[in-house]
């Protein structure tokens, strides 16, 4: 009888991962259906279509509305820790940046998250923030943040999902049907980050299991 693997991946962040959709026409505000389903999804459906069994891939979302990448720093040792995953997908700062802290300021805090998630035994995921539309100003330090993101990553062969690139228009502004209130995602916009962490990380890991 195989052994079966089983992957855990925890992703940490803010209403952006909870899935929170502040209004989208013909559908009541509150939660919407957050990217980590539509990861598992596609997971599912990989793994199926390969008639692969004998792996378990399981997706836990712990993104809290309004967090902080300092609230994440705490939530990752007292939640996400007593999980044992083996990734931790990280994707916060948005709200930092709107309360005004520098983007350098907010990397520290990241790389922080970095390197506590290795001293958990989890490997770190890092994702680039999506961008806003509507909020001109604010892109120019979203496209700051991600640009320590993403150099940070490649010094450190972090593993990193760009999902400002999966979801902005040639402008650098979140495409409109990825939004209802130009920051938050809606379910489209979801599937589209999922899609944009499973083509640039996921289907990598799991490959080792397509034989």
């Amino acid at each position: 009888m195989a052994v079966t693997v089983s992957l855990v991946f925890a992703a940490l962040g803010d209403s952006l991962t909870g899935g929170f959709v502040p209004y989208e026409p013909f559908r009541p505000m509150g939660p919407g259906i957050p990217y980590t389903s539509y990861l598992d999804n596609l997971v599912v459906t990989e793994l199926s279509r390969r008639g692969i069994e004998d792996v378990s891939v399981q997706f836990v979302n712990f993104g809290v509305n309004g967090d902080s990448t300092r609230g994440m720093l705490q939530r990752l040792d007292t939640r996400v820790a007593p999980l044992d995953p083996d990734y931790v997908i990280v994707w916060g700062g948005i709200n930092d940046l709107y309360g005004g802290f520098p983007p350098e300021g907010i990397m520290e805090n990241l790389k922080a998250l970095y390197v506590e998630t290795s001293e958990i035994g989890a490997e770190p995921i890092a994702c680039t923030l999506t961008s806003v539309t509507g909020f001109d100003a604010m892109i120019s330090r979203i496209r700051r943040l991600n640009e320590l993101i993403r150099e940070h990553c490649s010094e450190d062969s972090i593993l990193f999902a760009d999902l400002y690139a999966a979801t902005s228009d040639d402008e650098g502004r979140l495409e409109g049907r990825y939004s209802s209130d130009g920051v938050h995602l809606t379910d489209a916009g979801n599937e589209r980050v999922a899609g944009a962490v499973y083509g640039d990380v996921v289907e990598g890991l799991i490959a080792a299991f397509f034989v």
